[in-house]
């Protein structure tokens, strides 16, 4: 066997084993269900293969050692991540440093330490803050302990009292990042209505907080809550743009570490998403692969992306839903797409406007992941195919008119304006085709 089909399947069976381990956590005796579980599946594969040659069973032997070894790994993490001894139900004082801060309609959610706080949307508090907090802590709900314990978050607040103390007490670059953020919505919101430059903000960072529960719900509604989730084409317009902009003055290995460095800035300014981790980290690969004369192998670049991710934090592969449907919709439209085109019969042309590109990305997309969302959310969209497919092909270039924006107006608002004349046109396309569908769907369900 292979150098890389070895770590393949070592990799997988380490998530396996961090798999069985997530869900046994949620059960009283959750060691001994782990082992049993390993120990079976350790069984049924040797009886399945009927694995008799030596060698092979020494292979099946220590790929249930590193399914063991996963498991252990997620039980390490989980023991040693609580490092606070938090009081539930009593009011207290303290004084801590803002990791986070993420601004909603009505309110803002700060994280401090191990405790999300919700606050008053007004006075603003920012990345770097050190704040008095007077108030009441409360245990997480135990369907919640799960979700909350994934981004290191073991109690809640309500409105507490707040007080700033000083500025600047994070890292300079993070807060740096966190400003032009902050600047980049702050632009679009100079040149296009509040809730297309809101919706403009979510294509292009992520950033949904702003969003009314009516907008979010005509996207629910129309399966498209996608576009808003940061993903590979994000990445894609960065790095592309950033290679053309340089690849005439520098190297093409001197322009592809420059566009990683824009990459991973990008993360950390937009809160490193499961999702935009994941397609930063393949591309991250990809050119790693193409720089050093390594053939690049998918499979191996989605198991290798999905184990750091998994190591970084083993919380991810069960407790983050964007993880699970990320890496789900990547395999479903490398892997499935192929085998819908020929079913369909589809040739290699686009068709018009990309329709047969754009039906078979959403389909195989759409139906690899429709188990997670009908497990995590109850519902699916029976107009997100035909929703999808009448946006999708002018996402990239509304993306692309969004990041000249930003850009623009941070240093020439004037210009800014100009481009958004452009992106008007769009917008009220992608509008209209949400609007009619969510209202069809609300009649019809």
């Amino acid at each position: 066997m292979k150098v890389h089909d070895v770590f393949f399947w070592c990799a997988c069976f380490f998530l396996i084993g961090v798999l069985v381990a997530s869900i046994a956590s949620g059960f009283e005796r959750q060691y001994l269900i782990f082992g049993l579980v390993v120990l079976l599946i350790g069984v049924f594969i040797f009886f399945v293969q009927n694995f008799n040659h030596g060698m092979l069973s020494r292979g099946i032997a220590a790929l249930s050692l590193v399914m063991f070894i996963g498991g252990a790994y997620y039980f390490a993490h989980d023991f040693y991540q609580k490092d606070e001894v938090l009081k539930f139900g009593e009011k207290i004082n303290f004084t801590g440093v803002i990791r986070d801060v993420k601004f909603g309609l009505e309110n803002q959610k700060i994280r401090i330490g191990e405790i999300q706080i919700t606050a008053q949307r007004y006075p603003e508090f920012e990345y770097g803050d050190k704040v008095s907090v007077d108030g009441i802590i409360k245990e997480i709900p135990e369907e919640w302990q799960g979700y909350f314990s994934k981004e290191d978050i073991f109690g809640l607040m309500g409105f507490p009292k707040m007080e700033l103390i000083s500025q600047n007490n994070g890292s300079a670059i993070k807060a740096g990042l966190l400003k032009i953020n902050l600047a980049i919505q702050d632009s679009f919101k100079k040149v296009l209505p509040l809730e297309k430059a809101t919706f403009l903000s979510g294509l292009t960072l992520g950033e949904t907080g702003e969003f009314s529960e009516e907008f979010e719900e005509k996207l629910r509604l129309t399966g498209t809550t996608h576009l808003v989730a940061l993903s590979g084409y994000n990445i894609a317009v960065i790095a592309t743009v950033v290679l053309l902009a340089l690849n005439r003055w520098f190297s093409r290995w001197t322009s592809s570490l420059f566009a990683i460095i824009v990459i991973i800035s990008f993360v950390v300014m937009t809160g490193a998403e499961a999702s935009v981790v994941r397609a930063a980290l393949m591309a991250m690969v990809l050119t790693i692969a193409e720089h050093s004369s390594r053939q690049y192998y998918f499979r191996n670049a989605i198991v290798f992306v999905a184990l750091l991710m998994v190591l970084a934090n083993p919380k991810v592969l069960v407790f983050d839903v964007g993880f699970q449907l990320s890496f789900l919709a990547t395999l479903g439209i490398v892997y499935l797409r192929p085998v819908l085109k020929n079913k369909l019969g589809f040739n290699d042309e686009p068709g018009f406007l990309s329709w047969k590109d754009n039906l078979l990305t959403t389909s195989s997309a759409q139906i690899v992941v429709l188990p997670i969302l009908i497990f995590s959310f109850g519902q699916f969209s029976p107009f997100s195919l035909l929703t999808n497919v009448l946006i999708l092909e002018f996402i990239p270039v509304t993306m692309a008119i969004g990041f000249f924006i930003a850009i623009a107006g941070i240093f020439f608002s004037s210009l800014a304006f100009i481009l958004s004349l452009a992106i008007q046109p769009l917008l009220f396309y992608i509008f209209g085709v949400i609007n009619i569908f969510s209202f069809i769907q609300s009649k019809i369900f």
